[in-house]
């Protein structure tokens, strides 16, 4: 009687040891992992958040259980601009697709998004190898005796000076067209060129008392205050190349302004820079702050040699540092200050990891302006991407996505 309580203590033990063995191992591989969101390349889906995420540009463990919107923007090919766009190629431009030298290229991005009873939030991720930042920096001419600034038009792959940036389109309510086709809903090329320098293919809508929506960021210009410049598409009854469609809302400043002001230089009246900060080098901005505080100068005089005159001192050129595309000390061509009001309701933190960019960015479901679009989670909403890589009008286009709610 003895060994068979033995024997069967035995039994009871080892199988209690293998239970709690087996509890240990399931122990140590934790809860099972949250199942993979998946992706999708047409639509994105907000996923249903209980906190908001923290917009620091870093990707938060909340995002991934977002679902991914993959794909590959691209510029596409436009005619030839049929005139010159920067002020001092009269008749070189003329050959030069209106997109070129950026047409064909693509840039790879992810979208993912979330949104809480107040407010929706969305993370943009692309591949970007630089920071580009250097925007229309004002140059030394020395052989014009003349300040110039870098094209704003690039007419050569080694002629990009201007901004990163992105843009979204949303339709508010009903728009023509843009279910179908999206951002191309109100692009309108080959428009008969009815001035020098205007473009043949221009924003607007065709339907009087429609409305875009429309996001643009601006890496440059969109920095001081961590702000989406918040626009807007509507009507214009013109057909030809002075047709514009775009606008910020109707409410609020914008948050940048031309670093230009025209002065005489004993011979003639020129442009030249508005604002310079004394001995600084690779700056491609002056802020509100810089002109408040006293250390951004305003410039008072030019003359002949191209020096220019501040309170405290001069910029003379001829010391070096103002040459074209490499000057250290080239002058910023923007001022820029903080958006107000309706262009001031998206709120961004943009990093440049060195390979690409992270944007993340958050506005209100329903901001009560009528320029902006309502999201309403029980609805979807079509909408277009563009991506800008140094380049002022040259967007690459990710047109037909939808933007749906998760429940």
């Amino acid at each position: 009687m003895k060994k068979y309580f033995s024997y069967l203590m035995a039994i009871i033990f080892v199988g209690t040891m293998v239970s709690l063995g087996s509890c240990t191992k399931d122990d140590e591989g934790g809860e099972n992992p949250p199942p993979d969101p998946g992706e999708s390349t047409t639509e994105l889906l907000v996923k249903k958040f209980t906190a908001a995420p923290s917009l620091d540009g870093t990707v938060d463990e909340m995002w991934g259980t977002a679902q991914k919107l993959v794909g590959t923007t691209e510029v596409p090919e436009l005619a030839a601009r049929g005139t010159y766009l920067n002020g001092d190629g009269e008749g070189a431009e003329e050959a030069l697709g209106l997109f070129d030298p950026y047409t064909g290229e693509k840039y790879d991005f992810t979208m993912r998004a979330g949104y809480t009873a107040t407010d929706i939030f969305f993370l943009l991720e692309w591949v970007d190898g630089d920071d580009s930042k250097d925007r229309q920096s004002w140059y030394f001419d020395p052989t014009d005796n003349l300040w110039k600034g870098e094209h704003k038009y690039a007419n050569a792959a080694n002629d990009k000076y201007y901004e990163d940036k992105f843009a979204f389109l949303f339709p508010i309510g009903e728009v023509t067209g843009f279910n179908a086709s999206t951002c191309y809903a109100t692009c309108h090329q080959n428009l008969t060129l009815e001035n020098p320098k205007d473009k043949h293919t221009r924003h607007y809508l065709t339907t009087d008392g429609q409305k875009i929506d429309m996001w643009h960021w601006k890496r440059v210009r969109g920095t001081y205050a961590g702000q989406v410049d918040d626009q807007m598409m509507n009507y214009a009854e013109a057909t030809g190349s002075s047709a514009n469609g775009r606008h910020g809302d109707a409410t609020g400043e914008g948050g940048y302004s031309n670093n230009s002001q025209t002065l005489n230089n004993g011979n003639a009246d020129i442009s030249v820079p508005l604002y310079v900060i004394p001995n600084k080098t690779d700056y491609y901005w002056i802020s509100q702050d810089d002109i408040d505080n006293g250390t951004a100068k305003l410039i008072t005089a030019v003359d002949a040699a191209g020096v220019l005159t501040y309170d405290g001192g001069v910029v003379d050129p001829s010391t070096g540092g103002y040459e074209q595309g490499t000057g250290s000390k080239r002058l910023p061509s923007v001022t820029t200050k903080a958006f107000t009001l309706g262009r001031a309701d998206i709120s961004i933190t943009a990093i440049h990891t060195g390979s690409g960019w992270i944007c993340e960015f958050t506005r209100k479901m329903n901001t009560n302006d009528a320029d902006d679009v309502v999201f309403n989670a029980s609805e979807e909403f079509p909408f277009g991407l563009a991506i800008f890589n140094n380049a002022a009008i040259a967007h690459a286009i990710k047109p037909n996505l939808v933007l749906k709610f998760e429940q």
